[in-house]
């Protein structure tokens, strides 16, 4: 079956995506702190550089997750901030490097092969798609450098999950910065170095929350996650049986944390292999007609 297409926002505005990506083969790649810590890097590296803003970052022993608002504008990058960007990706020299060979097309007189370069550039900004690929590609290269690696690192492509904003937002940075105390690999969120929140106070608050509360796979198994109505307006140009709004629900409640598109059987399933059954005995996922 044919992978189901990726939901992106090409509007202007601010939209807000969950992103995941595994290791190949499920291995645990990332056990060594030199890794977890390069990939943290690379991550709010390659985020300015595509113009992408970090709001949470989670990076286990063989996956990560990244929640992240992305700002369509009418408004051109210029050039002078791509090779600042540039800088900020791939340090000073490769910024300078930039400058002296589009200096050197302006000498020339070759502005059609500075407009070139310029329009690839700009195709990379304020795309989730882009920043990944960069991200994943640079790590790639460091890790197969730093450990004599052979062969892939990422399972296939990404997983990204577009989040209505507000309470639905605040549910998903919560999912995203408890992964290593649902994990058992720590009691307390500030013990785990590679968790990362634009708003430090964030880390405290969730210090002593309870792991089994609102646990919910499907926020990385469907393309859509919010209000019924939200997910409804970006689900309606899919195929007929993902033109449902499924509720979502948290463990112990008998109340929907949020709604989600398709991949509700899988974490359905999911869900009944770990034993993750409500206290309530309530069904995890129902339709909503």
């Amino acid at each position: 079956m044919a992978r189901t297409p990726r939901i992106k926002s090409s509007g202007e505005g601010t939209a807000y995506y969950h992103l995941i990506s595994r290791c190949s083969n499920r291995q645990f790649l990332f056990r060594k702190a030199a890794s977890k810590d390069r990939l943290m890097d690379l991550a709010k590296r390659a985020a300015e550089f595509s113009g992408i803003k970090l709001l949470a970052l989670t990076v286990m022993d063989n996956h990560f997750h990244i929640l992240c608002s992305v700002t369509q504008s009418s408004e051109i990058v210029s050039q002078e901030e791509i090779i600042r960007r540039v800088g900020v990706l791939k340090g000073d020299a490769a910024a300078q490097e930039l400058r002296g060979r589009w200096n050197n097309f302006v000498a020339a007189g070759f502005t059609a092969m500075l407009e070139a370069e310029l329009c690839r550039y700009r195709a990379r900004m304020n795309d989730i798609s882009a920043f990944m690929k960069t991200m994943k590609e640079l790590f790639a290269i460091w890790y197969n450098r730093k450990y004599d690696y052979c062969g892939s690192i990422w399972c296939g492509v990404f997983k990204s999950t577009m989040i209505e904003s507000g309470q639905y937002l605040e549910y998903c940075r919560r999912y995203v910065i408890m992964n290593p105390v649902r994990a058992g690999i720590v009691t307390q969120i500030k013990a785990y170095r590679w968790v990362w929140s634009d708003n430090v106070d964030e880390i405290s608050l969730f210090t002593g929350f309870d792991p089994g509360e609102g646990r919910v796979v499907q926020i990385g198994e469907g393309k859509v996650f919010g209000s019924a109505g939200f997910v409804r307006m970006w689900i309606a140009g899919m195929a007929s049986r993902h033109k449902d709004a499924h509720e979502v629900m948290g463990i112990g409640s008998n109340e929907p944390v949020g709604y989600s598109s398709h991949g509700w059987r899988l974490a359905d399933a999911q869900r009944e292999r770990s034993g993750l059954v409500g206290k309530s005995g309530v069904t995890p996922f129902k339709r909503v007609r």
